[in-house]
Order: C-alpha cells, then sequence, then structure tokens
C-alpha cells in the first residue's frame, strides 16, 4: 500500500499512475464502444427438417458440411459449420410450410459444373431460378449458379465466381 502512497504523491508517480490507470481503462472502453457500434455478425442459421437423419446425410454426403457439436446433445439437433464461425442448426420438428426459391441458402463453389456432376451422380435434380432442368443460369456479372432442394424443400443456390475474379 505504501508503493501506491509513494506514487501518488510525487509528480513522476502521479504521470505513472494515471498511465497505469489508462492501460486498463482504456482498453475496456474502447472495446465496449466497438461492440456496441459494430453490426451484428452472423451466428448460426436453424432449420426444422422432418428426418434429421436423412438431412445429416444429405448435408454430410452431397454438401460435405462437418458437424460440429451439439451444445443440446440429443438426437432432435444436427449443426454444421458453414465456415467462418457460422452454422446450420437442423432441428426435427414438425415442419408444415413451403419453401419459395427466393429464400435459399448459396454456397460458392470452385466449378458449378463440377458440382453439377456430383448432383447427378446422386440423382438429385437441379436447374436455374426459372426452373429449367441441368440448365444454370449466368448472371451478368459473370456468376455461374444452379439450384437444388435439401429432403425438406429447402432451396439452395450454388454458384462459382465469374472468371477473372
Amino acid at each position: 500500500m505504501n508503493i501506491f502512497l509513494n506514487l501518488s504523491t510525487h509528480k513522476a508517480g502521479r504521470l505513472k499512475w494515471a498511465i497505469l490507470l489508462a492501460a486498463f481503462i482504456l482498453p475496456g472502453f474502447c472495446q465496449a464502444q466497438t461492440a456496441t457500434d459494430a453490426a451484428p455478425i452472423v451466428d448460426h442459421i436453424a432449420i426444422c427438417v422432418h428426418d434429421l437423419k436423412k438431412s445429416t446425410a444429405f448435408y454430410t454426403e452431397v454438401m460435405h458440411l462437418q458437424k460440429v457439436p451439439n451444445p443440446f446433445a440429443d438426437t432432435l439437433h444436427q449443426w454444421y459449420s458453414l465456415g467462418n464461425h457460422v452454422k446450420l442448426h437442423a432441428i426435427q420438428g414438425n415442419c408444415s410450410y413451403k419453401h419459395d426459391i427466393t429464400e435459399h441458402l448459396c454456397f460458392a463453389v470452385g466449378s458449378v459444373k463440377e458440382f453439377a456432376k456430383r448432383l447427378d451422380e446422386l440423382h438429385i435434380p437441379y436447374g436455374n431460378w426459372k426452373g429449367d432442368s441441368k440448365e444454370p443460369t449466368l448472371r451478368p456479372d459473370g456468376v455461374l449458379q444452379l439450384y437444388f432442394q435439401d429432403p425438406d424443400g429447402y432451396w439452395i443456390e450454388i454458384n462459382s465466381p465469374a472468371k477473372g475474379k
């Protein structure tokens, strides 16, 4: 306790004390400002599925998503990594709504054509936004895209970047 009293009684000591306080207080203040001013980031996207085993097979075998630990430790939930700390959370339940193509998950791949070959091998129908079977869409910006549905009817877009980008 004497050390702190001695620091505060001398001019140089007060300066050291102020620097010490600033070193502990300012980082927390700056971090709090960043946390409250920053836009929220996506943690996970939850979907309702009828058959969790069927969905798990689809997302691991077709989409090659990696399963991540299930915080519920039960048989009604499955979590998958979507990259960058974002997860897909599949919840088994009584899902009773129809899915529209305008509501879709989009995944980027190196080659839409190679991914389409895998869908063909697995007999999974796919097409473009208009619904033309096996026909990808070429956007005006050069991105190639195709659409298909998971076992519960959720629409999935697969796209690959424009050449040269």
